[in-house]
């Protein structure tokens, strides 16, 4: 437990020697690029654009019209590019008619792309977005036009972080407007009636505010509970003001320094549907409001950039993050995923304020967390026959049941070990010590709300699956996702996934940091002296080794910490060669079959890194990469492998329905539904590769890549990914070509 002692008094001299107002600001910290800055997001962010070279074609409602308009196309980075052009006899509502004027756009990495037409003769215009060199230039999106001339195709840079996206997450969990502000939310839940438990502390582990905590237990069993945030910034950007001065500030409810407020409540998903107010399942519904006490789609959390709701309470609660389906509307799966978390109560910060101490507050966040374990048991409850990707609750409600000594403590047990985590059983010396330095205060809180209850457990059907793993419920689960924890851990430094509980791991690297890495028994973790690197230096990533066909678009993007790219044939045939070698995405041109061996080395400023990548050139292949595509190639492949058994319909209860060709209950088709899988970003990270790829899986290991048969399907899936997960050679929009 860590508690920071200062005195009350001190704190009034520093509070009264702040400006006021303009110190509660939040400003974005300056980093540098080769410092991890990604947290609170979700490693595969589902860009929806891939990396490379898109046409955007003008058109008209007619043909043979003529007129003239303004293009804007902005890039993620804010760089904007106006056209002012004209039709002389245009080719009417099509991508591809000789008339419609086409202006090339790159994107040098995935992300998005906003295109913007104004159109003043016709009244009305179009955009489409094509995929150039592309088999049937594949229209990717068309754009909407408004009538007055006004036509828009916005593909924000993440399809699950975006204010679109926000947007409908409210409209899903307050369908009535109910909960706008902050006080109708509380009108709505009960708050006028009183309160259960009133808490006030510093979340040390999260976000590092005083968080005055309020919560209460309605007589239909929703919970609600609602939080004040106090941060006293005295170095705008600063880690400094996340401290120990901001549980005070929260105590005194100094408005200076007051940030806006956070609600959950577990509540009926149709609580605000007069017909069923409530009879359906009980969900997790998540809300940020300003100073004012008004409803925010956004917000900087943390200084380290805005991020959209849910995603950034969701990264810690469990949720999946699944698109908007094809009516923009929040996919029910998603709403069902999100959990309510648990306190870890040693791993806050009390105030030495009279009424603020532990002791004092152990009843108030026994309370909440008595709360918290029965939406556990709630969700546990639920018919697996009827809740696709239904959690196992199992874990959470272990860690909360364990935490008070199975009800029989009054207050929480710092040191509890989970039975996986144990000593014996053939686990090595020290992984109950592991969990309490390691897993326990910077792992399972979030990764305790995930893994699905139809997934196998280690050994039930004696294949040694790991379907759900990723709840780190024992040492075993864990430790099979090592390769993934050197990655996520020391590599990107994306884990732990909120920055104050990441300067918190790393703040003694000789300790949580240096133990881990020992279990993972990595030497590349270590420097020369025996000190565990820390991430930032650069880490090349060139791809996986697959079998291809001339001409191939590499991308190396996916490095981490990357300044510099340099690309080399190290072997291979005497005709290959490479164009553009010194960016992110050259071109390998092979004429000759055979195996090609390349390096990429980047560096930043902390240093450089090579890794090396073996393409075997087969030119008797019947595609190109570019070729590929999702309804001919990708589809038939994961038939064969039999995925259509089980994520459909009438498969295994519980299990993800994404195989099904029929378009599900959310208007969602097929295709859709496997491009939330598949990572734009990192191609070999997708989970249509990881999942049937590993052992994580309950299904087994399908793709085996040691194989010659499962390492040239693999190869197809992944060239498929990485030139633009294309569906089909219609060259129609993907909506209305696509299965």
């Amino acid at each position: 437990m860590i508690i920071r002692t200062f005195l009350a008094a001190g704190m009034a001299v520093l509070l009264a020697g702040c400006v006021g107002n303009g110190d509660t600001v939040v400003e974005r910290a300056t980093v540098p690029a080769d410092s991890p800055d990604s947290f609170l997001t979700y490693p595969n962010t589902q860009a929806s654009l891939a990396a490379g070279d898109y046409d955007v074609v003008v058109a008209t409602p007619a043909p043979a019209q003529s007129g003239t308009y303004k293009l804007v196309i902005t890039r993620d980075d804010g760089s904007m590019q106006t056209v002012n052009g004209s039709w002389s006899s245009s080719g009417g509502p099509s991508p591809t008619a000789a008339g419609n004027p086409v202006y090339p756009v790159t994107l040098a990495h995935a992300g998005g792309l906003r295109i913007e037409l104004q159109a003043v003769l016709p009244a009305t215009g179009y955009v489409y977005l094509r995929r150039k060199n592309q088999v049937g230039n594949q229209v990717v999106a068309q754009s909407t036009a408004d009538g007055s001339g006004h036509s828009l195709l916005d593909m924000p840079v993440s399809r699950i972080s975006s204010a679109d996206y926000a947007t409908a997450y409210y409209t899903a969990v307050d369908p009535a407007g109910a909960r706008t502000t902050l006080a109708a939310w509380k009108q709505k839940n009960g708050f006028d009636a009183g309160v259960d438990s009133h808490v006030t502390f510093r979340d040390a582990k999260d976000l590092g505010y005083g968080r005055d905590m309020y919560a209460r237990k309605n007589g239909d069993g929703s919970i609600a509970v609602f939080v004040n945030n106090y941060v006293v910034a005295l170095q705008p950007g600063s880690s400094s003001n996340y401290g120990p001065l901001n549980v005070d500030a929260a105590i005194s409810g100094d408005a200076r320094y007051f940030q806006g407020s956070n609600a959950i409540e577990f509540s009926p998903a149709n609580q605000d549907d007069p017909a069923d107010p409530n009879g359906s399942m009980m969900i997790a519904k998540f809300f940020t409001f300003d100073k004012k006490g008004n409803r925010i789609t956004s917000a900087d959390l943390d200084g380290r950039g805005v991020k959209h709701m849910p995603g950034m309470c969701w990264a810690c609660h469990g949720g999946q993050t699944l698109p908007l389906d094809e009516n923009r509307k929040f996919q029910a799966q998603s709403l069902r995923s999100a959990k309510v978390n648990f306190i870890d109560v040693d791993h806050l910060e009390y105030s030495l304020q009279n009424g603020y101490h532990r002791a004092q507050l152990e009843p108030g966040l026994r309370t909440i967390n008595d709360y918290v374990a029965g939406t556990f048991t709630a969700m546990k409850a639920r018919d697996i026959t009827t809740t696709q990707g239904k959690w196992s609750a199992d874990f959470a409600r272990e860690l909360m049941a364990g935490r008070y000594n199975n009800g029989l403590s009054a207050t929480f047990v710092d040191d509890f070990v989970p039975a996986g985590w144990q000593e014996g059983s053939g686990r090595p010396a020290g992984v109950s010590q592991l969990f309490r330095e390691v897993v326990g205060p910077h792992c399972a809180g979030c990764h305790a709300l995930q893994g699905l209850a139809a997934s196998h457990e280690p050994g039930v059907d004696g294949t040694g699956n790991l379907g759900n793993a990723i709840n780190f419920s024992s040492y075993e689960k864990f430790i099979s996702n090592r390769s993934r924890i050197i990655d996520y851990v020391y590599q990107r430094g994306i884990m732990p996934m909120s920055l104050r509980n990441f300067e918190s791991f790393w703040s003694a690297p000789e300790r949580g940091p240096s133990l881990l890495a020992a279990f993972l028994a990595d030497p590349a973790l270590f420097d020369a002296t025996g000190k565990v690197i820390q991430p930032g230096l650069p880490v090349a990533r060139p791809g996986a080794d697959r079998t291809v066909k001339s001409p191939v678009q590499l991308d190396g993007n996916a490095s981490s910490f990357a300044g510099t790219y340099a690309w080399a044939i190290v072997s291979g045939p005497l005709d290959a060669t490479l164009t553009n070698a010194g960016t992110a995405r050259p071109v390998l041109t092979a004429p000759t079959s055979g195996s090609v061996q390349l390096s990429l080395t980047v560096t930043n400023s902390k240093g450089s890194n090579t890794a090396h990548v073996v393409y075997a050139v087969n030119n008797s292949l019947p595609k190109l990469q570019t070729e590929l595509t999702f309804v001919d190639d990708v589809r038939p492949l994961f038939s064969s492998y039999g995925c259509t058994a089980c994520h459909k319909s009438t498969g295994i209860a519980g299990i993800p329905v994404y195989w099904s060709d029929e378009t599900d209950a959310n208007g969602v088709k097929l295709y859709q539904r496997v491009m939330a899988r598949v990572d734009l970003r990192d191609p070999e990270n997708s989970r249509l590769l990881t999942k049937p790829g590993s052992l994580n899986h309950g299904g087994g290991l399908l793709i085996d890549t040691s194989t010659p048969s499962g390492l040239a399907d693999y190869s197809t899936i992944v060239n498929w990914i990485r030139t633009g997960a294309v569906c089909g050679s219609n060259p129609l929009p993907v909506d209305a070509g696509c299965p």
